[in-house]
């Protein structure tokens, strides 16, 4: 399982320094810098395809009112069914620490930290809040 964390660091400096209104307006000019495309635009939201290395290389944007609320990002692989969480939970705990780490250096002291298996971590910076969850995501057939 592959996290792309060169990917994720850039982008959270990215976050970081853009300067945001949070309008919808924001999302085509910050998709231009991160070198995304904004494939729908569309009431509540939008689907973002990134440039990260990992298996589902999309983002999601949520919204209201022309505002946007948050912009959720996969930074690393997903896992498939046939993979045993015995097997990829030690992986994502890995990947975690390591981009913990790596957001540490770049961004300073969290904010706040949650521990356990859907841990959290929050840096509440000038522009924008970078959160780092941990979560088990298992890609699902239509």
């Amino acid at each position: 399982m592959h996290v792309d964390i060169e990917g994720a660091t850039r982008i959270a400096r990215l976050a970081a320094e853009f300067d945001w209104t949070w309008a919808v307006d924001d999302l085509e000019p910050f998709c231009a810098q991160a070198g995304w495309e904004l494939v729908e635009l569309r009431q509540g939201g939008a689907s973002i395809r990134t440039n990260f290395h990992v298996s589902w290389p999309t983002a999601s944007m949520f919204g209201r009112q022309h505002r946007m609320d948050w912009i959720s990002i996969f930074v690393t692989d997903l896992a498939d069914d046939a993979t045993p969480m015995t097997v990829v939970r030690p992986l994502l705990d890995e990947g975690f620490t390591n981009l913990d780490v790596a957001f540490t250096a770049l961004l300073g002291t969290a904010t706040s930290a949650e521990p356990g298996p859907e841990a959290t971590i929050r840096w509440d910076l000038p522009k924008a809040v970078i959160t780092l969850h941990r979560v088990s995501v298992r890609p699902t057939c239509v």
